[in-house]
């Protein structure tokens, strides 16, 4: 019996073993899936993907370029699904109807993690692949893609407010909403970085955010022209919802502080080319959703496909995708896949971006 006992355990620890050599390099099982189990015996020509995102802003529409130019340079169907609606609600309904539609991989840029890690859960356990973008608290996922790390991005916000206010005045912080992760988790670095290194630039009433915009250039724009009601002297504003910038430079531009109210946003800055060339908005900080698109669907393909994906992998696709030649895997409450593909629009340099 001790014999016996003795050769289970030796299996039992070879497995073990087996188990951990096939996870990527860096990568940590946080909800029990390895993302060796997905590979697909399908012919890649008949694999189906659905990209979730949050609404319909042009950010959105420039993320769908970049799953378009995937699914044409791979030879896959996917595709890009708007939601009704700019809340988690309308997210779910599509997510659980992809669920009964023989997809092969979902991938998803939630409004709210928590409400979807249920659903996400059932397609990881019918071993669809799921990906998050704009998504480090979401664990019902194999990978979140991101362009790069908070820090990076907040420092660039927060450089650039100081820049354009001198570094001294009192400035507002507005995201889409505070339960996206992403938008929270910039502007609590922001403020904190803004604290410690421009100690003369203060942020309204010392609370983050100031306010939020639900995704909605009309709701941003009454947000602000509320907040300079009763502060017009802010000297400036930091957004996170590429449909925000807009908002706020109405806003700004009716109550004669145009140029006055320095504008630090995200978007797409082509979008924002007139007001960045009249001085509406100082600039646009932000990353391509079209390269986010076509890595995140490449993540999906290379797990399907039994390519390992960890620390160091080249997500590039031979130029498709700058900036993500050597991915840095994080690991936290997922695996997060992270490149170095940041982008500032000016007024200088807005007509030959995106």
């Amino acid at each position: 019996m001790k014999k016996v006992l003795s050769a289970l355990l030796i299996v039992a620890v070879l497995c073990s073993v087996s188990f951990a050599a096939e996870l990527p390099k860096g990568y940590q099982v946080k909800n029990g899936y390895n993302p060796a189990d997905f590979v697909s015996k399908k012919n890649p020509s008949e694999f189906r993907m659905a990209v979730i995102v949050k609404g319909v802003a042009d950010w959105f529409s420039r993320l769908e370029v970049g799953v378009t130019k995937f699914a044409k340079d791979f030879g896959v169907d996917a595709k890009v699904q708007f939601p009704a609606t700019t809340d988690a609600a309308s997210q779910l309904e599509i997510i659980d109807s992809l669920l009964t539609q023989n997809y092969d991989a979902i991938i998803v840029v939630p409004n709210d993690s928590s409400a979807l890690e249920e659903s996400l859960g059932t397609a990881l356990a019918h071993k669809i692949v799921v990906i998050g973008h704009e998504a480090s608290n979401l664990v019902n996922c194999l990978y979140d893609t991101e362009a790069f790390n908070t820090s990076q991005y907040g420092e660039a916000m927060a450089d650039a407010l100081a820049k354009a206010t001198g570094a001294k005045g009192t400035y507002a912080l507005m995201v889409g909403y505070t339960t996206s992760i992403t938008h929270m988790e910039y502007a609590k670095f922001e403020a904190e970085y803004i604290k410690k290194k421009y100690p003369e630039l203060k942020l309204l009433n010392d609370e983050v955010p100031t306010c939020e915009s639900q995704e909605s250039t009309t709701t941003a724009y009454e947000q602000a022209k509320q907040i300079l009601k009763s502060n017009p002297n802010l000297a400036g504003f930091i957004c996170h919802c590429s449909t925000d910038g807009g908002g706020i430079a109405q806003a700004a531009e009716e109550m004669g502080l145009k140029g006055k109210v320095k504008i630090v946003a995200a978007g797409v800055p082509s979008s924002y080319a007139r007001e960045l060339k009249d001085g509406a908005i100082y600039s646009v900080t932000t990353w391509d959703p079209a390269l986010s698109g076509y890595v995140a669907c490449l993540t999906a393909y290379n797990i399907l496909t039994g390519v390992p994906v960890g620390q160091g992998s080249d997500l590039s696709a031979k130029g498709a995708a700058p900036g993500y030649e050597s991915v840095n895997l994080i690991v936290g409450d997922n695996n997060c896949l992270i490149g170095n593909a940041p982008c500032i629009g000016t007024a200088e340099n807005v007509d030959s971006l995106f």
